[in-house]
């Protein structure tokens, strides 16, 4: 059985500064004070950091209601935290306690934190541990502490329970009775059976689908291979082909070179007749040149003469 050995509040509705309260494990503890002193603030904090999530029933509009929101003398804060402290020889081994300074063996305590910031973020702490609200529901579930239970009861509370539906009773039974961790277990089971059923059918539904896409692909896969196939062949053909065309090509190239050396030969030949032709030329137009000389002179004489023979007469 979960006894409450320590609460530390901070920030949380009326409580501005740090506020410890230490409970003895046996007897009873009493919160005295007047109207408005803060008494049911103490409750409110305890639901909360249990995981409490409606601010209706802390009463408030909304969660950063909790959060102490400053006087005439006192700014506001922007955070409100609350640690309770709690005492379990059977605690769950997976958040050990801590050890005793002085070593002796003491029950095992499990400390719970719960902050939460102006901007909106919020944390859980499971002996100084980042954990879920999960984690803490689970811890708590069937000993009637956490919200909707049965072991926190607030003023009008017993009225609300017997005025409430018997579905709504037998809910507060069930939880005396520690009934409703393992329905909340089989919920859950169920649950996961359920996503288990539809990840199943789903895998079946991919199954299906891959296999179409596996047919596809082996049609693809053979149309693939018969197209590297001729292009292979293709290829071959192609290479046999520009061989043969390259050899046939190379034998017109020798002849090329062979008519294209008689062709040259010729060339200098002609060239050097022409060469020849081409100095008889000058020569033949020097003479030309000479007798033309010649001509002329005799021409001149010839009109001389024609002119002597002229005056002769007269």
């Amino acid at each position: 059985m979960l006894k409450l050995k320590r609460v530390e509040i901070q920030g949380f509705k009326s409580f501005c500064d740090k506020s410890e309260m230490r409970f003895h494990g046996s007897g009873i503890a009493a919160v005295v004070g007047p109207n408005g002193c803060g008494k049911s603030n103490l409750s409110d904090a305890i639901s909360w950091v249990l995981g409490e999530q409606s601010a209706k029933s802390l009463r408030g509009s909304r969660m950063e209601d909790v959060i102490f929101a400053g006087t005439r003398e006192r700014k506001p804060l922007g955070m409100a935290s609350v640690t309770i402290t709690m005492a379990d020889p059977a605690v769950h081994a997976e958040f050990p306690s801590k050890p005793a300074p002085d070593g002796d063996t003491k029950p095992q305590e499990i400390t719970i934190t719960r902050r939460l910031y102006r901007s909106g973020e919020s944390e859980y702490l499971i002996n100084g541990r980042t954990a879920r609200l999960r984690d803490i529901q689970d811890i708590f579930m069937g000993s009637g502490l956490g919200p909707e239970s049965y072991a926190i009861i607030e003023q009008g509370r017993i009225g609300q329970i017997l005025s409430t539906k018997p579905q709504d009773r037998r809910a507060v039974i069930e939880e005396a009775a520690g009934v409703t961790r393992f329905k909340t277990k089989k919920r859950l089971a169920e649950a996961k059976l359920e996503g288990a059923k539809q990840n199943l059918t789903r895998v079946f539904d991919i199954l299906e689908e891959v296999s179409r896409q596996v047919n596809s692909l082996k049609r693809q896969a053979a149309k693939a291979k018969r197209y590297e196939e001729l292009k292979t062949e293709m290829v071959e053909q192609l290479r046999r082909a520009l061989t043969g065309r390259f050899r046939m090509v190379e034998r017109e190239a020798a002849k090329t070179a062979l008519d294209l050396n008689v062709a040259t030969s010729e060339l200098q030949q002609f060239t050097a007749q022409v060469a020849e032709k081409e100095k008889e030329q000058v020569q033949l137009q020097g003479r030309c040149y000479s007798v033309e000389a010649l001509l002329t002179e005799a021409r001149k004489q010839l009109s001389e003469q024609r002119v002597e023979a002229e005056r002769t007469r007269g």
